[in-house]
């Protein structure tokens, strides 16, 4: 007679095989490129631009069968961007509230994609367009995570088609919250923390962790912000001039609203010197 561990014993091993294969199917896939067959990219019927402009200032959760569609310009490999990535197109740029780690490998920078919005929450944080799941109504943020590969797959695709979206320089007086989202690049810059140090979250030792505000010629102010996480949180600064570029952003620090750069690492900062 057979014992009750043997019984059991083939059902319970088929079903960890199972389990083991699932894993490999979808587990492991997190973090790998979509399959190549995407090559020729689904028409989008939509820019950015105007899916800014039918936002405003709400969260809307899009009902009709939208597409847009844009280059990647950020990337989360230094971990300064946590669990999203920003595309742009001719008309502006937006975030897509991907919800997965290491999504340089998913989606590099200046690969094409198109994300379909039927279904998905948008709004606008920290003035970047924002795209993702409907947020809870106890969240403090307007979207959510898709939070899954196979969830995400459902709205986004990506593209063997190359494009690198070049970042648009401004001087600071020139930005506008409509660039927002937009990968761009401001020169003539130095580090004026000492000046500012009373804000809330401003770095005191002369490190890129949290805010850093810099100042041009006209002694017109920009932030950098920069994740305590992010694997150059502790570089030091650089006191010499330089050009900025990364994902625009404007919001609030302290009692300042101020527009913020978002680099994706450290050589985002380059001397003008």
């Amino acid at each position: 007679m057979l014992s009750l561990h043997n019984q059991t014993q083939g059902p319970m091993l088929r079903l960890t095989l199972l389990f083991v294969v699932w894993l490999t199917l979808y587990g492991c896939g997190e973090t790998e490129a979509p399959p190549p067959q995407n090559a020729v990219p689904e028409a989008t019927n939509i820019t950015i631009a105007d899916l800014r402009e039918l936002v405003e200032d709400r969260t809307i959760t899009i009902e009709e069968p939208l597409i847009v569609g844009g280059y990647v310009t950020s990337s989360d490999k230094a971990e300064n961007f946590y669990k999203t990535f920003t595309i742009e197109d001719a008309t502006g740029g937006l975030e897509i509230m991907a919800g997965l780690y290491d999504l340089h490998n998913i989606y590099p920078i200046g690969y094409y994609v198109t994300l379909r919005l039927q279904g998905c929450s948008v709004a606008k944080h920290y003035e970047v367009l924002q795209v993702g799941r409907k947020a809870e109504s106890h969240s403090n943020y307007p979207t959510e995570y898709f939070s899954s590969r196979i969830l995400l797959d459902q709205y986004v695709s990506r593209y063997d088609v190359r494009g690198q979206i070049a970042p648009q320089p401004y001087t600071i007086k020139e930005l506008q919250q409509s660039n927002c989202g937009r990968l761009v690049c401001v020169g003539g810059l130095r580090n004026v923390n000492h000046k500012y140090i009373e804000l809330y979250g401003i770095n005191s030792n002369g490190c890129w962790s949290g805010y850093n505000i810099f100042s041009d010629e006209n002694g017109d102010l920009i932030a950098v912000y920069t994740s305590e996480y992010a694997n150059y949180a502790d570089n030091k600064v650089p006191n010499t001039t330089v050009t900025l570029t990364g994902i625009l952003q404007y919001g609030k620090i302290g009692s300042e609203e101020l527009f913020m750069i978002k680099m994706r690492d450290d050589n985002d900062c380059k001397s003008s010197n």
